[in-house]
């Protein structure tokens, strides 16, 4: 077993460094194939910081407080995703070039910003093998977390549509989603410490699939705006709660390859319902889309409340072990 030092760090500034090379890459482009090229760079990089970056947040943490600090950590990317259109748009007004260059100063900000962090020590890490890219304990938290996506997913690619072919308000849907999912998110992340990761995914799941329930049941825009509010805090908690159930299965010197794997499920559950969810509603209407992100929801609450979805329990008298010292 191999003794590194400040493992995450180090994937966090290759990450950073990948994505600054895609972003100039695709200012200096002269072709799509070369876009294209920059845009998997930049995709790679993005993955590498995100991967790298949580369990360097965890090292400042003990086990029984990173369900709520993963949480909080999620807040910088959905706080970039929303601020970084905006931001671009506003830069764009001067010019394509300015645009760009601003991404590129930002890129090289978040850099130096980087290396200019302290490691978080000492890591040792197994030998990598392909047989260690998979954790145990990892399948039942990817695979809530992943139909928990579907209905962001479903929202996102369906929900502007239907608002405007029907009910009305499509201004305020995606906007509401985004708002009740940041206000949840700040408000509640402490507490999956608190009630346990399990418990917070299945009424995340829950709440989640009432939403999908109020959207299909209603034909006025209040009460679709109602629905999508609750979707919005259904999946706000999601993250935290299946960071904190696939910490508490996987092995400690796993548990960032653990939270990675996890986490690309929920871009696969985006893709899955952007995919699935507009083929529902060309072939069977709006609604129908929402009735697969319904039944995804309660798929994925059958997954939370299984055996395999549940805390071990040496890991749990530990984490009491360390809150009672």
């Amino acid at each position: 077993m191999g003794r590194r030092r400040g493992a995450g760090k180090h994937v966090v500034v290759l990450g950073a460094t990948f994505t600054l090379v895609g972003i100039t890459g695709q200012a200096l482009a002269g072709a799509e194939w070369q876009v294209l090229v920059s845009r998997v760079v930049m995709g790679a990089g993005e993955a590498a910081v995100f991967s790298g970056a949580l369990p360097w947040v965890w090292r400042q943490f003990p086990p029984h407080r990173r369900g709520s600090a993963s949480g909080l950590f999620g807040l910088s990317m959905w706080s970039g995703l929303a601020l970084g259109p905006l931001v671009a748009s506003v830069a764009n007004l001067a010019g394509e070039r300015a645009a760009w260059l601003l991404l590129a100063a930002l890129g090289t900000g978040s850099l130096g910003f980087v290396l200019g962090c302290p490691s978080s020590g000492p890591v040792r890490l197994p030998p990598l093998r392909l047989r260690t890219l998979r954790v145990r304990g990892a399948a039942a938290p990817s695979l809530m977390f992943g139909l928990a996506a579907y209905g962001y997913g479903t929202l996102s690619a369906v929900l502007v549509l239907y608002l405007d072919s029907g009910p009305g308000g499509s201004v305020l849907g995606l906007p509401i989603f985004a708002g009740t999912f940041l206000l949840i998110r700040i408000a509640g992340s402490r507490v999956v410490d608190r009630v346990g990761g399990r418990t917070v995914a299945a009424a995340s799941l829950i709440v989640e699939a009432l939403g999908f329930v109020v959207i299909v049941g209603t034909d006025s825009a209040a009460g679709a705006l109602i629905g999508v509010a609750l979707v919005g805090g259904g999946c706000s908690l999601a993250f935290p709660a299946a960071v904190s159930v696939a910490i508490s299965r996987s092995p400690r010197h796993a548990a960032g390859t653990a939270v990675a794997g996890m986490t690309s499920f929920w871009d696969l559950g985006i893709l899955t319902a952007g995919v699935g969810g507009g083929l529902l509603a060309m072939t069977f209407g709006h609604r129908a889309a929402f009735v697969g992100a319904l039944v995804a929801a309660i798929v994925g609450l059958v997954v939370a409340l299984s055996p395999y979805a549940t805390e071990r329990r040496s890991r749990m008298r530990e984490d009491r072990r360390m809150r009672d010292e």
